[in-house]
């Protein structure tokens, strides 16, 4: 099968750091690199599996944290290599082992990535599992599987970015007839904003920052409304066309960040806060946020999000990129209370529990999404160089969410 194939090179990222500081070339080094290759198609790990032939996947940004980083050191216990990256996956069955009922060849279907317990076949659960947090699952390294927190990051499964992937019953969501599949590539990065706030759900009236113009943190705006919370949401964004997809989406209060201090100051405005201007150092923001949300994952924009939360408030870090030198003075001098949410996990909604996959699905199901805003580019897997590219750089590409579209 095709596929792009990622993993570890040292030699790789020696000669890439050689040539850009003998050449003066201004290559960026990377330890882990990505490649086009024709490779074996993963092979079915037991009778609850089945096999998977893919139509669509996403670039998201845990592939953009792994793939793009300069030092991807700190998700080497998440990852067994050689991978084929991919955690957001569309596709048909093509086979199903002999202990998987009610999902049939020939039905499209999406996955919810994570290789918790369940998936590695793993009896009794453990502690995080049994009580409906997988994704902090103690087992991602044991079970029937190698090393890999999810799909696209465990050499035994493949990933979204190749031809074909295997995956665990339990992981399997069949698909309406009536959703369209660019509504249903969009389900796993909405299930990770509904866990967001549905796991940090705002009070009537409090004041909520959500960083990020992209596709999380769009989704993020969008499953505050949809959940029905009335707070006030500023959402700050890097690029005018983030804003212009926002104001498309319903999104009412937003901030281009053209500078820093014209940023606070419309911060502060909102939370009836004072913005304090050093001799030297960062801006400081006396009061804040009753909430704020970070979906990039980035050094600066994680810096302003603890600046931005007011005292003794909540901090909810949603991006996966690996932010280097991060300064954490406010989470002292404001006592800023910092959470992480990823994936998906066990939730109250509706006066019952149950996963946030499904609570997306079934959101989406009823109303959909707006893909034709979110969805800004479409790639093969031929041209996933120029797809990372587009990611790297949206201040050139003003791309929101890309997808790789497979032939089927």
């Amino acid at each position: 099968m095709k596929a792009v194939m990622a993993d570890f090179s040292l030699g790789r990222e020696v000669w890439d750091r050689f040539r850009s500081t003998v050449f003066k070339k201004g290559v960026r080094s990377h330890a882990l690199f990505a490649t086009l290759t024709e490779t074996g198609e993963p092979a079915m790990i037991s009778s609850r599996w089945v096999k998977i032939r893919a139509i669509m996947s996403g670039i998201s940004d845990i592939e953009e944290g792994i793939l793009l980083s300069e030092d991807p050191s700190p998700f080497g216990a998440f990852v067994s290599s050689p991978f084929v990256p991919g955690n957001e996956l569309l596709g048909i069955i093509t086979d199903t082992g002999d202990d998987v009922h009610g999902i049939e060849p020939g039905e499209r279907v999406v996955i919810n990535p994570l290789l918790s317990c369940e998936a590695r076949e793993i009896e009794p659960l453990c502690p995080s599992c049994a009580n409906g947090d997988p994704s902090s699952c103690r087992n991602f390294t044991r079970g029937v599987l190698s090393p890999g927190i999810m799909i696209g990051g465990c050499k035994d499964t493949g990933g979204g970015w190749g031809d074909y992937v295997i995956a665990h019953k339990s992981q399997v969501r069949v698909l309406p007839q009536s959703m369209a599949s660019d509504h249903a590539i969009l389900v796993p990065q909405f299930a990770r904003a509904l866990r967001g706030v549905l796991k940090h759900a705002p009070s009537l009236g409090e004041r909520v920052i959500v960083m990020g113009g992209g596709a999380l943190g769009q989704l993020t705006t969008l499953a505050l409304r949809r959940l029905g919370h009335e707070a006030q949401v500023l959402l700050v964004v890097e690029h005018p066309f983030e804003a212009d997809v926002a104001r498309k989406l319903g999104q009412k209060q937003i901030v281009i960040a053209h500078g820093p201090g014209d940023v606070y100051e419309q911060v502060a405005e909102l939370v009836e806060g004072s913005v304090i201007y050093p001799r030297f150092g960062h801006i400081h923001l006396e009061g804040g946020a009753d909430l704020v949300f970070e979906t990039t994952g980035k050094k600066s924009s994680i810096e302003h999000a603890i600046r931005f939360a007011g005292e003794g408030r909540k901090l909810v870090l949603m991006g996966l990129a690996h932010p280097y030198g991060l300064d954490m003075t406010p989470v002292w001098f404001k006592n800023v209370q910092v959470f992480g949410t990823v994936f998906s996990g066990l939730e109250t909604h509706n006066g019952e529990i149950t996963n946030t996959f499904d609570v997306a699905m079934e959101m989406v199901a009823q109303n959909g999404l707006p893909y034709e805003d979110l969805i800004t580019h479409r790639f093969n897997l031929e041209d996933y160089r120029l797809a990372l590219e587009a990611v790297a750089d949206p201040s050139k590409s003003q791309a929101i969410k890309a997808v790789f579209q497979h032939v089927v």
